[in-house]
């Protein structure tokens, strides 16, 4: 799925690319380790960051933030890198009208990664053992929305197969 097409990106050194680690209200997984997977943060902390305006993008979803910080991207660039972000459409819809109404939306290379179909999107969370039945009802019903929104993305990849994906998220990203 997702996580695995960008682990072979960030194989590929020669893209430059670093992941932007978002920032979440949500409890971490077992697995997670804060300021890796997330940055993972107090609802009071997030909404004193929006305030702030110390957000690129965020949204709200199953309850909890999630978002970009400025400084993270500020932190990449900085380092020589390619900030790699992956966010949900309402985020990457942000970012897109914020860039767009500053006349620098060729500054940025949005992506969407379209699954084969919903039932093969389904088959793909089942098979993670991570949610309950209702939350993968309600990610298809996400997904559903999402895919309506990826028309405002500069490019659409349907995710069939791992290689298949990663080669042709490289070139997109070679020629940008």
């Amino acid at each position: 799925g997702k996580g695995t097409v960008e682990q072979s990106l960030f194989t590929n050194q020669d893209l430059k690319l670093k992941l932007s680690v978002s920032i979440t209200t949500r409890k971490p997984r077992e697995s997670e380790i804060d300021g890796v997977h997330y940055y993972f943060v107090p609802s009071e902390t997030f909404e004193t960051f929006i305030e702030e305006n110390k957000l690129l993008e965020y949204s709200k979803h199953f309850d909890n933030y999630y978002g970009t910080l400025y400084s993270e991207i500020s932190n990449i660039l900085s380092s020589g890198k390619i900030p790699f972000l992956e966010i949900e459409t309402n985020g990457a819809k942000q970012i897109i009208e914020k860039y767009r109404k500053e006349g620098r939306e060729d500054e940025i290379c949005s992506i969407f990664l379209m699954p084969p179909s919903l039932t093969e999107l389904e088959r793909r969370i089942e098979t993670r053992n991570t949610e309950t039945y209702d939350l993968i009802l309600k990610r298809l019903d996400k997904a559903r929305e999402e895919i309506i929104l990826s028309s405002m993305f500069k490019y659409v990849v349907v995710n069939n197969s791992i290689e298949d994906t990663v080669n042709k998220i490289k070139e997109i990203i070679k020629d940008n």
